[in-house]
């Protein structure tokens, strides 16, 4: 995870502090919705339980009774005086009033049979007139009025039935809600002849029913609706007609849903076309746990904030001795190197910390020392190198040597001399250069071998195996001349008979060549090349510009992987191996 920039800026211990501080109060805030939640879920859970054992008894109430009103009806619709008075065609005279006193005794006893039957009313199909029985006039009951609209506004009772259910106070100058059935006549002898319309009112007893079963305790409502959402029963009288506005919601037989902040459960009653429904608001549900939430809160919010303290303190603690250093290291870095971590009251880990802060700061200290040393050396090397270029001694060896010639020989070989002299310093000076071809070096020992051998009578023979792709490689000039004169000096001159040879070759392994120069002189025990290899990266102000100088200057050049070694050879002389890199990228590099 990317950190913003201005936390960039802060330090180790500011960073743990805010990170824990975030851990913990995310990890307060995820337990307390995951409470909440839990809660709720669990709350919203009992509470549809309950509403679906509530829903389940009640519809088994109410279907028992739309069942009995049913089965009342059709009892009453295939009576033989009910057939015989729909079956009379007359509307007077004929028997018809024989008939309609029958039916009318008939309706009567139902009355007195079923307590909250209003009416009854027996229609004919086609004809005027109609049998009514009640408990008020037909004017009071506003029959006529209101028989046509009220049949209208009725719903079937079931998928596909000609019964009809109406719940609503159409009849009734008083206004009261009222449970009209309307169940059609046929004929029991010929199938599917209608012969009229039986009409029962009854008073809604399911309307009690409902406002003793409402959750007070959950300040919950309980109605009756029916398929097209219109609320047909309910304790609220003000709500009877209202349509509710999640009907398209309620599907299958039962079930459950939120609705604008109220948990809707529903169930259908029976086969009919009618659902209870319960509504309970949200907030009612968990209104007797806020408390217990505010309290987990609170404490939750305290556990937080004591958690907090303390983790600070110990963060303060454990970073205490990390502190030292990050001290240290700010002297370190204003330039204050003797600046040490006090190692006392510090742990394992810390202890480990300062000991290699003390360690790092005791090394650069030794270090700095070396590049002081290191400095003061090619400081020398670089003087040394200067000073060899007009040795006075060689300078007045070879004008002795071209005057004796000349007193000797004539004007010939003087200038012979002379022009390999010439060649000699010009090499040397290289115009400022540390780094020349190896041709240019190769040019220089012929020079200084011809100065050698008019000076010795010859006594040195050069061979020389270096292919000419190597002529262009680099070589830090006067690397050759000090091992060529340390062989003529410390070999070929010492050894009996005082003549020798010089041999050079060179070979590549990978990034690198090594270049041989081989003597035949008088060689060295193996005890004195070991020696010898042991002390060349020691450097030795008096020791003059010789074979050290020039393994110190290559090792300071191209590192301490480069340099020379001495070795014994088949002659019985010694061989010195130069290592170099192959491939120089610069045309001058040199000592700093």
């Amino acid at each position: 995870m990317e950190l913003p920039k201005q936390m960039n800026a802060w330090n180790l211990k500011k960073k743990i502090t805010f990170f824990l501080t975030l851990v913990m109060m995310v990890t307060s805030v995820v337990i307390m919705v995951l409470s909440t939640v839990s809660a709720a879920y669990y709350m919203t859970r009992q509470a549809k339980d309950l509403a679906k054992v509530q829903l389940s008894t009640i519809e088994s109430s109410y279907n028992d009774t739309l069942k009995q009103y049913q089965d009342l009806a059709i009892a009453m619709v295939i009576h033989s005086n009910v057939q015989k008075y729909c079956k009379n065609r007359y509307e007077t005279g004929g028997g018809y009033e024989m008939e309609y006193a029958i039916v009318y005794n008939y309706l009567d006893n139902m009355l007195n049979v079923r307590s909250n039957l209003n009416f009854a009313v027996v229609l004919r199909e086609g004809k005027q007139g109609y049998a009514y029985k009640g408990n008020t006039s037909v004017t009071d009951a506003r029959f006529d009025m209101m028989y046509q609209k009220d049949y209208k506004e009725s719903l079937p009772a079931k998928e596909g039935s000609s019964v009809r259910f109406s719940f609503g106070n159409n009849y009734f100058r008083d206004g009261r809600y009222t449970l009209t059935l309307y169940h059609p006549v046929y004929s029991t002898e010929t199938i599917h002849e209608k012969l009229g319309m039986l009409v029962l009112n009854l008073g809604d007893s399911l309307v009690e029913q409902l406002h003793e079963e409402s959750l007070q305790q959950m300040k919950s409502e309980l109605f009756l609706m029916d398929c097209k959402g219109e609320i047909v029963s309910i304790s609220n009288q003000k709500r009877i007609g209202e349509q509710v506005s999640y009907a398209q919601k309620i599907r299958d037989g039962s079930g459950s849903f939120r609705e604008d902040g109220v948990l809707i459960n529903y169930q259908k009653v029976g086969s009919w076309n009618y659902y209870l429904i319960n509504e309970i608001p949200i907030l009612e549900l968990y209104k007797d746990s806020l408390k217990a939430m505010i309290l987990l809160l609170a404490v939750s919010l305290g556990m937080t904030v004591f958690a907090i303290t303390s983790l600070r303190k110990m963060i303060n603690s454990f970073y205490e001795p990390v502190n030292r250093v990050v001290t240290a290291m700010d002297g370190v870095s204003e330039g204050k190197l003797d600046q040490r971590i006090d190692m006392r009251s510090m742990d394992a880990d810390s202890r480990k910390l300062a000991e290699g802060f003390n360690s790092m700061m005791d090394e650069i200290d030794n270090l700095m020392e070396q590049v002081k040393l290191e400095q003061h050396q090619i400081e020398q090397i670089s003087f040394s190198a200067l000073y060899a270029q007009i040795k006075p001694h060689f300078l007045y060896n070879t004008l002795e040597c071209i005057h004796w010639q000349a007193v000797a020989d004539g004007n010939q070989e003087i200038s012979v001399m002379v022009k390999a002299m010439a060649q000699y310093y010009r090499v040397c000076l290289s115009r400022g250069k540390e780094l020349i071809p190896l041709s240019q070096e190769l040019d220089h020992i012929h020079s200084y071998l011809v100065i050698q051998n008019m000076r010795y009578d010859n006594i040195i023979d050069l061979e020389e195996h270096i292919p000419e792709a190597f002529y262009n490689i680099k070589i830090p000039k006067m690397t050759l001349q000090p091992l060529v004169e340390n062989a003529i000096y410390h070999g070929i001159r010492i050894k009996e008979g005082g003549r020798g040879k010089i041999t050079l070759t060179i070979c590549r392994k990978g990034e690198d060549v090594y270049l041989s120069l081989a003597d035949s002189g008088s060689g060295m025990a193996q005890k004195e090349i070991d020696e010898m290899n042991r002390s060349l990266s020691q450097y030795d102000e008096t020791f003059g510009y010789g074979v050290r100088n020039v393994n110190k200057r290559i090792e300071l050049m191209f590192g301490k992987s480069y340099g020379l070694h001495y070795l014994k050879n088949e002659q019985g002389g010694v061989t010195v191996e130069i290592c170099l890199p192959y491939d120089i990228d610069t045309d001058d590099k040199g000592v700093m």
